[in-house]
């Protein structure tokens, strides 16, 4: 009888036991199971773009450029500038030549077709000879071969203050009227005075104005076109410039001039700056 209860507490026991080992088995599958889950990776994401390389940046041209071989460029990547620096360059003052004469100290000339010849020819002191037709055929030249040339160096902007809200050269009142290319000289310099506060005097008189473009007046002065060319950062300061092509010419005359400037904005509430580079003098 004894024996007998020994065997049936022992049983209880090991059935006990079993049940126990077998729960806590299961237990630690669940926990594991769930584990499992919580340190599942999860998918990568998505692999960011690998940065522009320079001669792949494109700049968007707000005038775009002619070339004589009937090329019309409308945006320029850094890779195709020196190819376009062998395009001969179409000139709207002179339409059936598609060249400029340049002239030297001793009276030698040189008939030059692409940039590449123009700003070779300049370094070895060749100038735009007369007549005046001629010399204003050469600003063609100076426009788009300086749009070149200085587009090799420049950079996207990471900051603008002239992009939201947009503004140019339509915007009288962020222009000094320093930047105007008047006879008087010490008008042009007056302290503050924009072309705005000029207009408003009849100094100045706007002809003609668009988007992109402003033909503006000195009566019995100076007249000046601006044109914005290109928006970009060309002195790699980060904040967004305006490339112009610029022409002035006397009101009651033939003489004619012109090539790039380049505008900045450095604040939301300033007015605009020149910016100074030794390619673009």
């Amino acid at each position: 009888m004894e024996i007998g209860c020994l065997f049936m507490m022992f049983f209880i026991v090991f059935v006990l036991g079993c049940e126990k080992n077998i729960k806590s088995s299961s237990q630690q599958t669940e926990t594991d199971l769930n584990s499992k889950e919580i340190v599942t990776e999860k998918p990568p994401g998505p692999v960011n773009a690998s940065p522009v390389k320079p001669e792949e940046l494109t700049f968007e041209l707000s005038e775009s450029i002619k070339f004589a071989d009937g090329t019309e460029v409308k945006s320029i990547t850094k890779a195709n500038i020196e190819a376009l620096r062998d395009l001969p360059i179409y000139s709207e003052k002179n339409d059936y030549i598609d060249g400029v004469t340049l002239i030297n100290a001793k009276d030698e000339q040189i008939f030059v077709r692409t940039c590449r010849e123009y700003e070779a020819a300049f370094e070895r002191g060749y100038y735009p000879s007369l007549p005046n037709s001629n010399v204003k055929s050469s600003i063609r030249f100076d426009h788009n071969c300086g749009l070149l040339r200085v587009l090799q160096a420049a950079t996207v902007s990471q900051e603008s203050f002239i992009s939201n809200p947009k503004v140019g050269v339509i915007d009288l009142e962020l222009l000094p009227f320093s930047f105007f290319p008047s006879v008087d000289e010490l008008e042009r310099m007056e302290l503050n005075a924009t072309y705005q506060s000029k207009v408003i005097k009849d100094v100045l008189v706007v002809k003609m104005v668009r988007q992109n473009f402003l033909t503006i007046v000195e009566p019995h002065g100076m007249g000046q076109q601006l044109v914005e060319a290109v928006r970009a950062d060309f002195n790699g300061d980060g904040i967004e410039d305006i490339l112009l092509f610029e022409y002035c010419f006397a009101t009651g005359g033939t003489l004619g001039f012109g090539g790039i400037r380049i505008l900045t904005r450095k604040s939301t509430d300033g007015k605009f700056e020149e910016v100074e580079l030794h390619d673009s003098e």
